[in-house]
């Protein structure tokens, strides 16, 4: 059996030593420690000035975790509840792991709609929202948005009852967050004034460096809030701390040389983690050493030997795999088992992989707690992980590529048997190992799963990650039953745009298009490749690729891809229209016709439509055509059809601003706003900067036209004032252009022909200061989008500014 560690028991970055005065806070933390602790203190007093999102950043081994721990074990004796969850690789693929985790605690594990219904009411739009979370029929987009809205409506609607105690969300190694969960992060800051709610996380700063890291997103949001973030840097230890930490570290009083110090110091470069192997490696019996160099004499600790002749290993990883190899056969075995699992893993697990015995087995985990190797996560879920994930890192890294093969498909075989079990996303993970495995033709079938699962829920990023695995897979083996690799290209393309990863995804589609593949596949291929191209800006090209995909699909009679291509195609040249009405009315007028042509080349096949997606949007195209040549009735009653081929409990804007505009047209104006209304509920509910900003964007319009007094008229310019910076903050073009016409349009209204020129200029994009030129070219592109009553006004000012000055 291996000798005891005589540092059982001390934390990540060095812990609190015995008897050494810091048993509240952790060595050269303090400032840190203080400031967390301000944090907790301020939630459970009530303060709404207090900081709500802690971050602690720093490279590996530096003690954020435990800097967090001790915070957080003062916070739960304080009355605080606390829920810890960790990220990490292994989880590449599971779109929202970890705020899944987090809703499956706060909920005890019942069914997501009933436990919203009861916090909520059943006909509540929250539970509309829980409802839609969870339906594989549901527009990707939308069911995105509603898991988002969904896990801020549980943990802010657990305090509509009193008795709830603050809530304080751990969420450790973010640099591993994925996409979606960093949205929901960004939708629960955006509501922290409703509930008592504190968000803690740590992160390696040297892997979220990118602009495109989701966690980036989440600290640019908790900035934009004065006061919100407290982003604390958790860096190294200089020399001059060395000598106390070391004490700290050994739980007792030191008699060691001044050169074991600096050593110390140089070759760990200040890392608490490596000077804490360093110092166990060194004061620890093993078979090979029975009196180690550090060792206690008299009560003092002294260091036996020459430092000149003490040679310390390159890395901290080095001096762990040292520390590891010194356990017996069978255990270590059990440890790699689990590092193969990931940093956290089930007792159950664990003794399904296992050769020993289960009580053998509890043996092993036993000691690894005393030696601080692994910690138990929560005993009543029989989850343990490991103390640090450096640890699992060197383990993983050790075994061969044979052994870590077999390991990953052993651990997959374990998994099947706990399918459906929890709310795990068993085929990522499944899928995963076995692709780690090589087992590449078992692996397909479970990636393309979790693939087409995590694209049904909008999470493009984690979609893209299991298609590659999966196209890759199928260079080996397409199992019976499955499509061609041609197909899972196309269906990793589509993950890819949207992304915005349009150089990949051409490369893709060029790979399928110069292979031998079936004419609705090439039609595909083409009409993604115009999608890519137009992403781009690439206009041209992109109408060129639309146009070989219509002829290839005309010339095969494929009915769903002819009109697919054909709303593109109608959208591309009505954007145009939109685009060049005010400023090339003959090049406008072509783009007109030509989109005419083809909203109405898809709409002639709408009855032969399948695919509900398609013929909404089909349905949609046509209501405008309508509602812009004035036919607001039938806009209405196509716009109502195109809205009852999706979700009704969705109330995204895509679908229903469109038709509030034919409403306001109409003059049923209070039908208008409820509308418009709704759809600010959704995005505010779901944190949807860019939805709640089309909101406000047309609730400020729809108030400036019904607007009698200066009054209401400011009220409409605030609201387009703020929809504009959610614009700006989103990057939402078309948004920030019509929103700039619209508040040159109040601001006329209002007397500021200065401002209304500004806006106006910026809309119509000429630099002129001839405001009657504006005001015309304006006015044309209102006429060319069928808001002729806006457009009138503009041309009454254009003709008579003298009326509009104050």
């Amino acid at each position: 059996m291996a000798a005891p560690d005589p540092l059982d028991g001390l934390a990540e970055a060095g812990g609190s030593g015995v008897g050494d005065g810091l048993s509240s806070a952790l060595f050269g933390r303090l400032r840190e420690l203080n400031a967390l602790n301000g944090m907790v203190d301020g939630l459970l007093s009530g303060q709404t000035s207090v900081a709500r999102v802690a971050l602690l950043s720093g490279h590996s081994g530096v003690g954020k975790s435990a800097l967090a721990s001790a915070a957080l074990e003062r916070a739960t004796a304080l009355g605080a509840e606390v829920v810890r969850i960790a990220c990490e690789p292994f989880h590449d693929g599971m779109s929202f792991f970890p705020i899944r985790e987090i809703v499956r605690h706060l909920t005890f594990g019942r069914p997501l709609d009933q436990a919203v219904a009861e916090m909520y009411g059943e006909n509540s739009t929250q539970s509309e929202m829980a409802a839609v979370s969870e339906s594989p029929t549901a527009e990707p987009s939308s069911r995105r948005e509603a898991l988002v809205g969904t896990f801020t409506n549980v943990i802010v609607g657990r305090f509509l009852v009193a008795g709830h105690a603050p809530l304080i969300i751990f969420i450790d190694d973010l640099e591993h967050l994925d996409a979606g969960s960093a949205d929901a992060l960004i939708c629960l800051i955006s509501r922290l004034s409703e509930a008592p709610v504190l968000i803690m996380g740590a992160y390696r700063r040297d892997l979220t460096t990118t602009s495109t890291h989701p966690l980036r997103t989440v600290i640019t949001t908790a900035r934009r809030v004065d006061g919100m973030l407290n982003l604390l840097e958790i860096g190294t230890f200089g020399e001059r701390d060395i000598t106390e930490l070391t004490q700290v570290m050994l739980g007792g009083p030191c008699d060691l040389p001044g050169a074991f110090y600096d050593k110390l110091a140089k070759e760990t470069e200040g890392n608490p983690l490596f000077i804490r192997e360093i110092l166990r490696t060194l004061s620890t019996i093993t078979p090979m050493v029975e009196r180690p160099p550090l060792r206690v004499v008299d009560g003092l600790w002294t260091f036996g030997g020459q430092v000149d002749g003490w040679k310390i290993p390159e890395t901290v990883e080095d001096v762990i795999a040292a520390r590891l190899d010194a356990l017996e056969a069978d255990r270590r075995q059990d440890l790699e088992f689990a590092a193969v699992v990931g940093r956290r893993f089930a007792f159950e697990v664990l003794t399904r992989l296992s050769s020993v015995g289960e009580d053998d087995l509890l043996s092993h985990l036993e000691q690894f707690l005393s030696f601080d190797i692994i910690r138990e996560v929560e005993a009543q879920d029989d989850t343990f992980e490991f103390s640090h994930g450096k640890i699992r890192d060197v383990l993983y890294e050790s075994l061969s590529g044979l052994r870590r093969r077999k390991i990953h498909a052993r651990v997959a075989e374990v998994l099947t048997h706990f399918i459906g079990s929890t709310n795990e996303d068993w085929d990522a993970l499944i899928g995963t190992h076995l692709y780690r495995a090589s087992s590449h033709a078992d692996a397909f079938p479970y990636l393309l799963r979790a693939a087409r699962s995590a694209a049904k829920t909008g999470s493009a990023r984690e979609a893209a990650s299991l298609y590659r695995n999966a196209y890759v897979a199928a260079d080996h083996a397409v199992p019976s039953g499955y499509e061609s690799k041609s197909s899972v290209a196309l269906e990793l393309v589509e993950a890819l745009l949207g992304i915005n990863e349009t150089d990949e995804a051409r490369a893709l589609l060029v790979d399928v298009l110069n292979g031998t593949t079936t004419a609705d596949t090439r039609a595909m291929a083409l009409n993604f490749l115009g999608d890519a191209l137009l992403f781009q800006g690439r206009i041209a090209e992109s109408l060129e690729a639309y146009a070989q995909c219509e002829s290839l699909a005309r010339a095969n009679q494929l009915e769903e891809a002819i009109c697919e291509v054909a709303c593109d195609l109608a959208e591309v040249h009505g954007r145009q229209y939109e685009k060049l009405a005010g400023s090339d009315p003959t090049a406008a007028g072509r783009h007109g016709e030509t989109s005419r042509h083809y909203v109405d080349e898809a709409y002639a096949r709408v009855n032969r439509i399948r695919s509900a997606t398609l013929k909404a949007r089909t349905l949609r195209n046509k209501a405008k055509q309508l509602r812009v040549a004035g036919d607001i009735t039938g806009a209405i009653d196509l716009y109502l059809e195109s809205n009852a081929c999706v979700d009704a409990r969705v109330a995204g804007h895509r679908f229903l601003i469109p038709y509030a505009k034919a409403l306001r047209l109409q003059g049923d104006v209070d039908e208008a706003a409820r509308v418009v209304d709704r759809v600010m509920d959704w995005s505010v509910q779901a944190g949807s900067r860019r939805s709640e900003g089309i909101a406000l964007q047309y609730r400020g319009l729809m108030r400036m036209m019904a607007a009698h007094n200066d009054a209401t008229l400011e009220e409409a310019k605030a609201d387009l004032v703020k929809a504009l910076q959610l614009h700006r903050v989103v990057r939402f073009v078309q948004g920030i252009h019509e929103t700039e016409l619209s508040l040159g349009e109040v601001t006329l209204r209002l007397g500021s022909l200065e401002e209304a020129l500004d806006h106006l200029r910026t809309a119509v994009g000429t630099p002129t200061s001839d405001l009657r030129f504006v005001l015309v070219a304006a006015a044309e592109e209102l006429d060319a989008n069928g808001e002729t009553d806006r457009a009138d006004v503009l041309r009454t000012a254009a003709t008579t500014p003298e009326a509009f000055e104050p």
